[in-house]
Formats: C-alpha cells, structure tokens, sequence
C-alpha cells in the first residue's frame, strides 16, 4: 500500500518510455513474466555459502524490471486505448506467476529454508486473492494493507542488495518471514474490510 501512494508520480517518470516502446501491453506482460523467471532462477543458483552472491544483484536487477514493466503494460494500454478485460486477466495472472516464480526461487534456493519460502508464497497468494476478490465481489479493488505487490518488488529489489554487502543476518530468510506474517495479517485485515463494505 506505502509505494502505491507513488503510482501516479512512477507513472509520470514511464511516460516517455510508454510513448515510444514499440510493444504492445500484451507484449510487455510477457517480457514481464520472463525477468520474473530470471529473477527467481538468479535467486535459486545463489550458493549457501554466497560463493556466487553477484546473482543476488542480478535477481535484484530481474526484479527491478519485472516492477517496470508490469507498471509500463498498463500505461501503455491507457495510453492507446488497449484496456480489456482480457488483458486484465492476463496482467493479474501473470502478476501472481511471477510472484511464485521470484519467491519460488527463493523457497527452493540455499539461502532459505524451504517451509519459509513457501509460507511467504502462501502469504502473499492470500494478501494478493483478497485484493481481486473483493473486485469480484462488487466490493471494488482492494489495496489496504501492508506489503502489496508494489511494496514486495520494492522489498524484493532491496532486501538481495542488503544481504549481497552484509551476511552477518540472513536478510533474505528475514524478509521471507516477514512476508510470511505480514501479508497473511494484512489478508486478514482486507477480508474485514471486504466483509464490512458487503453489508
């Protein structure tokens, strides 16, 4: 929720980009989905040890241009008049691919313990279900709560690049918990406020 209060002002800075690419939204969903995947591969071949750590940086990097593009596929649509709703059940799907994908490459990594990977994967499946339920519902789009998919890829660009210069704390099984806790609680919390507006 903290980093969609800057939607409009990263849509400002994507604007010019959004003018010239010459991809379609449908386009820049799928170039979306495959640095998902060579985020969550960079994540998954880091060594126990971080013998390798520089793919911390490159996950890091993978998810950087995953947020990018997933923000770009829906300027570009506004922009030249491409909204549909196929293209939305396109984005919000691959939107949840990727998400399994960056921490499913975690979750079956060495710097993590699986059971933690997978707890944060269930987590953020919750926070992000309760979020497009309460659309299907006709309770309208719900993004309150900690830790949605703007804050994640912010959370997943940093947290790699902490741990890549400072190993004394295992940041990556850190931010795993977290994700863990924080987005079943702020799950919690939308189905609340869900269930309140359903009155």
């Amino acid at each position: 929720m903290v980093a969609d209060d800057y939607r409009d002002f990263g849509a400002k800075i994507l604007d010019p980009i959004a003018e010239k690419i010459p991809l379609n939204p449908m386009g820049i969903s799928f170039l979306s989905l495959i640095t998902a995947i060579t985020a969550g591969y960079s994540f998954y071949i880091v060594e126990e040890t971080l013998a390798n750590k520089e793919w911390l940086l490159i996950g890091s990097g993978m998810v950087f241009l995953t947020a990018v593009l997933d923000a770009l596929d829906g300027i570009v649509a506004r922009k030249r008049n491409l909204s549909s709703k196929r293209g939305d059940l396109v984005d919000h799907t691959l939107d949840r691919v990727a998400d399994i994908l960056i921490i499913g490459g975690i979750a079956f990594g060495a710097v993590v313990d699986v059971e933690i990977g997978f707890a944060a994967i269930i987590g953020v499946l919750m926070l992000s279900y309760m979020g497009t339920q309460a659309q299907a519902v006709g309770a309208g789009r719900e993004y309150a709560g900690l830790l949605g998919r703007a804050d994640r890829l912010i959370v997943l660009m940093l947290v790699p690049i902490i741990h890549y210069f400072d190993q004394e704390q295992n940041y990556m099984e850190l931010m795993c918990y977290a994700f863990a806790i924080i987005c079943t609680l702020s799950a919690m919390y939308r189905f609340q406020r869900i269930w309140i507006e359903l009155k």
